[in-house]
């Protein structure tokens, strides 16, 4: 039997933040995949043609990497253990995703370094950042 121990007001507000930072995702994920016309006046026609030429698995990837991150920023607000789990696997969708993005789909010609390149990156360490506090959470007896 293990015993839980009183989360600090730190992970509480850490977790709402993961939680919004996931609804976004998740948001984003939802409008690219099944709301393209919402999207097709923010491209030009190339980056239109690319995003619509995007593999299955990789759309699949975007999928598990977003509702799964939303999905453990609930299971952490929820103390449950889970969480680790389910980080650990959307940051493994979500580096295989962005290496095709980036190694194979040109994504820095298409969409610039801002787009292609740093803000992909900045996604994995958030990412990263979620898995190790997850763990830690859980470490701290945060998590049941």
């Amino acid at each position: 039997m293990t015993t839980t121990q009183k989360p600090s007001t730190l992970f509480w507000i850490i977790g709402i933040v993961l939680l919004l930072w996931n609804l976004m995702g998740a948001s984003a994920f939802i409008v690219d995949n099944f709301f393209t016309d919402m999207i097709a006046n923010a491209y030009n026609e190339e980056q239109m043609a690319a995003i619509n030429a995007t593999p299955f698995w990789s759309k699949i990837l975007y999928g598990i990497s977003t509702i799964g991150g939303l999905l453990a920023a609930i299971l952490l607000l929820a103390r449950k253990v889970g969480a680790v789990r389910i980080y650990a696997i959307s940051l493994i969708a979500i580096i295989i995703h962005t290496v095709y993005n980036i190694g194979f789909a040109n994504a820095m010609e298409l969409f610039g370094v801002g787009a292609g390149l740093i803000f992909p990156l900045i996604i994995i360490l958030l990412a990263i950042f979620e898995y190790w506090w997850s763990k830690y959470s859980a470490s701290k007896g945060w998590l049941k």
